[in-house]
């Protein structure tokens, strides 16, 4: 449970395949969203009978001491959902890479982390950011000198998809990226 906004306000989300279940205690309601999802061409073989998805959300400020909290939040969630090291290391990685670009280059106050997890599929993780200025994440020429302008190549790098789309949660952008072992 995330409790946000004034106290007497405490919201549930919960993460289900495709969607972000938002209840709010307090009043007794219940919003269901749609989350984004990676454009294909084809549909994926299904994974083996037996094999689930866990997923997993978090509400944090959009502020730089939230990059390290979502970074080792990622690594223990999916070190206790069996993920390999490599995998752990990489999707926290590209996690905090997102939330560093959801922190650095937008007028957001706060941000939501995602994360859904199957053995045979990989991890997807998605920030959504509050920024309705309509700016897309822009790839820059990172440069010997500059600290900034890799985030995305790492990204883009480590990821065997990543893409970016108006968030259902936040009215922002959500920003995604699938890993796989």
């Amino acid at each position: 449970m995330c409790q946000l906004g004034p106290p007497h306000c405490v919201f549930t989300l919960k993460l289900s395949e495709g969607s972000l279940r938002v209840e709010d205690r307090s009043t007794h309601s219940e919003a269901v969203l749609p989350l984004s999802v990676p454009p294909t061409h084809h549909r994926p073989p299904r994974p083996p009978s037996g094999s689930r998805t866990d997923s997993h959300a978090l509400r944090l400020p959009a502020e730089d001491v939230s990059v390290p909290r979502v970074r080792h939040a990622m690594d223990r969630w999916l070190g206790r959902r069996g993920a390999s090291s490599d995998l752990r290391e990489q999707a926290a990685l590209v996690l905090s890479e997102l939330v560093t670009n959801a922190v650095t280059h937008t007028d957001s106050a706060w941000i939501v982390c995602a994360a859904s997890y199957c053995e045979y599929d990989g991890v997807r993780v998605e920030v959504h950011d509050d920024d309705t200025s309509s700016r897309s994440p822009q790839r820059r020429a990172p440069t010997a000198e500059k600290e900034c302008g890799r985030g995305l190549y790492i990204v883009d790098t480590l990821s065997e998809s990543w893409g970016v789309a108006v968030s259902p949660v936040t009215r922002g952008s959500a920003v995604w990226a699938h890993l796989k072992d």
